[in-house]
């Protein structure tokens, strides 16, 4: 038993790497590449938006696939579309140069639609691969492998990207898409936890009749229904546009105001992944005593406090070396919190959400995240452009705080966490 969980548990975290790892280090040539061809921040700007716009059309379309479609399947179908996309793409930027920007949005809608299809079902068939009890630990080094590859896929892209064209990085992520692809096919899934469910929707002359758009309004008011889920979901949607400060506030502040060496913001950049990375590690040799969701949100409010009070570096006379020291620590801290923050709510809602429906709630959730992340990406620039690096700071924080207090009383106040063990009755 424990040699098959280890079997499992090594597949998937290969196809986590190996997909991430070249996903990630085409993203970054791709970027850099549309940037110093245009030098237009609204091409950058396009390219940017491009992806959450994709996800917000084909919401409804991912969540009912994976309801009703096997798990297996939409993974593999997803991976063939990818690595066939690469390789049109890798054909027509070589005949058409001069259309390399449309190309490049052509291929990125398609990279969107297929890594939403597997993002969402790779997510919901934990609960097929694993017993509940392994959850946490799965999650948790699936969040490690995950930053490790997003920590080195930069790294490497910067480094080939001085050497090679934009066409060696389409077909490199190719074979690490046929990687994964691989360990995707010696999956082994239990459908028996699921059956159950699959019958009692079979035999439900209504359900079969249902229209996508439909299924995808089930989804919505299954969510509607379940209060505590649905708070969740916009609680998480509304950290990812505060989040954006961070995003877009760190290299304002560490870079222009306090005048790091690309160098030294590079090291503070890099202990994020580093700190994720070893918060993964730590929660999949831990059990927890605390409810998990009361552990994300305390784990949130630490996180908050710590954004609120970094602004305050723009006051001290301290040399850049020690700048750099005090934000590396910062970073791999912030890193730790957010793997305990998003960690346990997902191995919550693979446990307690039924599923034929995590596909829909997990797509919901993601895509009001990836939405507003942009959205903040926006909004903070403009602040950031105008005001005061300690005032933005300290206001983003204080309204993670607030968030983070109020979700927390209407939780308790209501008695959510009282009824989550029958949440998907």
């Amino acid at each position: 038993m424990y040699k098959r969980l280890f079997n499992q548990l090594n597949k998937i975290l290969l196809v986590k790497f190996a997909g991430t790892f070249g996903s990630e280090m085409l993203q970054f040539a791709i970027s850099l590449y549309i940037l110093k061809r245009t030098g237009s921040a609204i091409s950058m700007g396009v390219s940017l938006i491009t992806g959450p716009l994709v996800d917000v059309v084909i919401m409804p379309f991912v969540g009912y696939i994976v309801d009703t479609v096997p798990h297996k399947m939409i993974m593999i179908v997803s991976q063939i579309v990818t690595s066939v996309s690469l390789l049109v793409f890798s054909l027509y930027f070589n005949l058409w140069p001069a259309g390399y920007f449309y190309i490049l949005i052509g291929l990125i809608v398609m990279l969107e639609i297929t890594d939403c299809f597997l993002s969402t079902t790779i997510q919901s068939s934990l609960i097929q691969l694993f017993p509940n009890d392994e959850l946490q630990k799965v999650n948790s080094l699936s969040q490690s492998i995950t930053s490790l590859a997003e920590f080195l896929a930069p790294i490497l892209g910067a480094m080939l990207y001085t050497m090679v064209n934009i066409v060696v990085f389409a077909d490199l992520e190719i074979i690490f898409e046929l990687i994964a692809l691989l360990g995707i096919l010696v999956l082994k899934f239990d459908y028996k936890k699921t059956e159950k469910i699959v019958d009692e929707e079979a035999s439900n002359e209504t359900a079969n009749k249902t229209s996508i758009i439909g299924n995808f309004l089930d989804g919505f008011r299954y969510m509607l229904k379940q209060k505590l889920i649905f708070i969740l979901t916009l609680s998480s949607g509304a950290l990812n546009f505060f989040f954006a400060s961070m995003n877009i506030g760190y290299p304002y502040l560490l870079v222009k105001t306090l005048k790091l060496s690309n160098v030294q913001y590079g090291m503070t950049d890099s202990a994020m992944a580093v700190g994720m990375i070893l918060g993964g590690l730590i929660l999949s040799k831990i059990h927890l005593r605390l409810n998990p969701i009361m552990f994300s949100y305390v784990a949130l409010i630490v996180f908050s406090i710590i954004v609120s009070s970094v602004g305050l570096s723009t006051i001290t006379n301290f040399k850049t070396q020690v700048i750099t020291i005090i934000f590396i620590i910062i970073n791999a801290t912030n890193g730790c919190l957010l793997t305990f923050m998003n960690t346990p709510l997902d191995t919550f809602l693979q446990e307690t959400v039924p599923p034929d429906m995590q596909g829909r709630v997990f797509n919901i959730d993601e895509t009001l995240s990836t939405v507003l992340m942009p959205v903040g990406t926006m909004f903070f620039g403009l602040l950031f452009d105008h005001y005061n690096a300690v005032i933005i700071f300290f206001a983003a924080g204080a309204a993670m705080l607030l968030l983070a207090i109020v979700t927390i009383w209407i939780i308790l106040k209501k008695d959510y966490l009282k009824d989550q063990g029958t949440i998907n009755n």
